[in-house]
């Protein structure tokens, strides 16, 4: 029907015969329609009111081990009660705790010093929840800068660090994800020399700890409207973000794409993730849990509990199944590492992926694909070179392992236990 009236309302206005945007909305209506009559096997469900509120609430991050969900929300009660031009609440993050099986804690306001009584908004998390990334206006509540905060396990959050100029500009930079080894940054921004709209760049750290210039991931990722809420997930590889430029159902809808392998800016065309998780209303700020097996997006959609809600997406085992990885590496007397640990196919010739240990508690998190083996090789200042095999099992319940190195002289071992989720 809306196919119909948008090619009446061209005939009656002879002037669009050629109109893009008229010719826009009506491929919109036919991706919805084809992808309606093609649902995906998902199963998707709002958390509920312990999550949800009667006003805006978005942007759910997850730590890699799907246990805690941080998110903003625009409910009663925000830092300082203040209220925008429109009439609502500023913007603030929350939190919740998973307590079972698709049940979560009440959320809890996270308080200082991530809430200002400014807009705060949680837009990008570290795999291992230990650092996050807020967006936050000035006092004028319109300009605003993406901020750095780390967790510290006696004192919790730490100040608010304003990123890099090679992120932040004159200009709009709204969200970023962190890659899993921390060592780059996607982000979106309306800065100039773009594809139109916004765009979604990447940076890396240098050797010396600096940044690099962005680099835009170009125009298979790209279009001339608006990329937006990208996430990196914990493989390192595949990206997803929302865009209301690509064959969307109306509005953003969530994409994927894969860097491919032997070019470090090439990526495959995006995929649309399909019906039900997309709609033709705005779908967005979608995050994926380590193992593949849950994801969690922003939409509003009928049946909620007003504005923009959160919801749950669980794919079938047999799609994007993977296992966590995580343990520590520390010395001989048990004292934290800051280490490199490369993951290499068993003979040692492909590289799988590169890890850093947190430079404080010398943890470090990984995913990989089950049943397979690997070579692991950790590199660390004042210690010599460690090797060892990895092992993880291809049992389909098993989703999450620990694997702790010690690095010493020689008698350094790998301790591995399995954990059932």
């Amino acid at each position: 029907e809306a196919v119909t009236l948008l090619q009446q309302y061209k005939d009656l206005h002879y002037r669009l015969v050629d109109d893009p945007e008229v010719e826009r909305r009506i491929t919109m209506c036919r991706t919805a329609r084809l992808l309606e009559r093609d649902p995906m096997d998902l199963q998707i469900r709002a958390l509920g009111p312990g999550v949800n509120s009667s006003a805006h609430d978005y942007c759910p991050l997850v730590t890699a081990d799907g246990r805690e969900l941080y998110f903003t929300s625009r409910r009663e009660g925000t830092t300082g009660s203040r209220k925008d031009a429109t009439g609502q609440y500023l913007e603030d993050v929350y939190r919740s705790v998973k307590q079972g099986e698709g049940a979560w804690s009440k959320a809890t306001n996270v308080g200082p010093p991530i809430n200002s009584g400014l807009q705060d908004a949680t837009v990008g998390l570290s795999p291992d929840g230990r650092g996050m990334i807020v967006y936050r206006t000035s006092d004028d509540l319109v300009s605003g800068d993406l901020w750095m905060t780390r967790m510290n396990e006696q004192s919790g959050w730490g100040p608010l660090e304003r990123m890099t100029d090679r992120i932040n500009t004159e200009h709009h930079e709204p969200s970023a994800s962190i890659a899993p080894e921390g060592n780059e940054i996607y982000f979106t921004s309306d800065r100039p020399g773009g594809y139109g709209g916004r765009d979604i760049y990447r940076i890396r750290q240098l050797p010396d700890g600096s940044w690099s210039l962005p680099l835009n991931l170009g125009p298979v990722v790209n279009t001339p409207h608006d990329e937006d809420a990208p996430f990196i997930h914990s493989d390192g590889v595949t990206l997803f973000f929302s865009s209301n430029g690509h064959n969307t159902m109306g509005g953003y809808d969530v994409f994927r794409t894969t860097l491919l392998d032997g070019d470090m800016n090439g990526w495959s065309d995006p995929e649309n993730l399909g019906y039900p998780l997309n709609t033709v209303n705005d779908d967005i700020f979608f995050t994926l849990s380590a193992d593949g097996t849950t994801g969690y997006f922003s939409s509003e959609r009928p049946g909620g509990l007003g504005g923009q809600d959160i919801y749950e997406v669980v794919f079938p085992s047999s799609q994007l199944r993977k296992v966590v990885v995580h343990g520590l590496v520390t010395d001989g007397l048990e004292r934290p590492i800051r280490a490199r640990v490369l993951v290499m196919d068993p003979a040692g010739e492909e590289l799988v992926g590169i890890y850093n240990t947190d430079q404080r508690t010398g943890r470090f998190l990984m995913v990989l694909e089950p049943g397979g083996r690997f070579a692991l090789s950790v590199e660390a200042p004042g210690f010599p070179d460690h090797a060892e095999e990895l092992q993880v099992p291809a049992a389909s319940g098993l989703l999450e392992i620990s694997h702790d190195i010690v690095l010493g002289s020689g008698e350094d071992q790998g301790l591995t236990r399995h954990e059932d989720r």
